[in-house]
């Protein structure tokens, strides 16, 4: 009798699989409203499964429906409560809700962004995005609802001990969101010498963006393009281009010496792209 139950129930238990590895895989794929509607069919059958809910709260956080991303990481933390980046992703998808809310609403809701974020960084010393949202968290907010610069501070600081990179991107993020844009053209280039990458360089390029020094934000991004192979910088650099009328030939120039070795199919459509838009 218990081989027979086992065997009729069997196929269930493949098909449930077989469809939680679609949604995976689509997910993965970057058809995020797809893996969203396969998912949920799975949780219909298997309401607990603790895949499909990691994958499907990823996924409406993917598509900006921040309120059903919490509702879905919400469960996981209720079921996982020693999971940190359950605790990060709840977190984090509150206080995106609270963002876009009333003022009433997001004051009710800033409680707990805290509590989760707090929470991931406690239970893992090393959790790198929990500490970034609560840095920026506690710079953003008016110091009457719990905003404190000195607390941003201390989070960049843990930041640099857990990487060197991350708290020069820390430090610079807070020096030129209060538009101490000199200051942190300093932790910006330490960072882009001690990362090397394109977070780094665009970074770099934002400040002096917003410093209004077009001259080096076009350095910077040329610089970063040409070191590391960058279709991603090079978009930035194209698209500033063409809103500013200027260093189109530039940009043309430097589509032109990619390696096309180092680029995979997607980046060389994209490639193409860029070209036809200086043209």
């Amino acid at each position: 009798m218990k081989i027979l139950f086992l065997f009729l129930f069997f196929p269930l238990f493949l098909c449930s699989q077989n469809s939680l590895e679609e949604g995976k895989n689509a997910f993965e794929a970057g058809e995020h409203q797809k893996a969203v509607f396969i998912l949920n069919a799975v949780l219909e059958d298997k309401p607990s499964d603790k895949m499909a809910r990691d994958y499907l709260g990823q996924a409406y956080a993917s598509l900006e429906s921040w309120e059903k991303s919490a509702e879905v990481n919400k469960t996981l933390v209720e079921d996982y409560p020693e999971n940190a980046e359950y605790h990060f992703r709840y977190g984090g998808a509150l206080g995106l809700v609270a963002k876009s809310s009333n003022p009433f609403k997001a004051a009710s809701l800033i409680g707990d962004v805290k509590f989760h974020l707090k929470k991931a960084a406690e239970l893992d010393p090393k959790h790198i995005n929990s500490r970034w949202a609560l840095l920026q968290m506690y710079l953003e907010l008016p110091a009457i609802i719990g905003g404190s610069e000195s607390t941003s501070r201390a989070y960049a600081s843990e930041l640099k001990l857990i990487s060197p990179v991350d708290g020069a991107l820390a430090f610079g993020y807070i020096e030129r969101e209060l538009e101490n844009y000199d200051k942190a053209e300093i932790h910006y280039k330490q960072a882009v010498e001690l990362g090397q990458s394109e977070t780094t360089y665009r970074e770099l390029a934002e400040l002096y963006k917003r410093s209004k020094n077009d001259s080096a934000f076009f350095q910077t991004l040329e610089s970063g393009m040409k070191k590391l192979n960058s279709i991603a910088l090079a978009s930035v650099y194209v698209d500033r281009a063409l809103t500013l009328n200027r260093n189109r030939l530039k940009a043309l120039e430097i589509l032109n010496i990619f390696n096309l070795a180092e680029l995979n199919s997607e980046e060389k459509e994209k490639l193409v792209r860029l070209k036809f838009q200086l043209d």
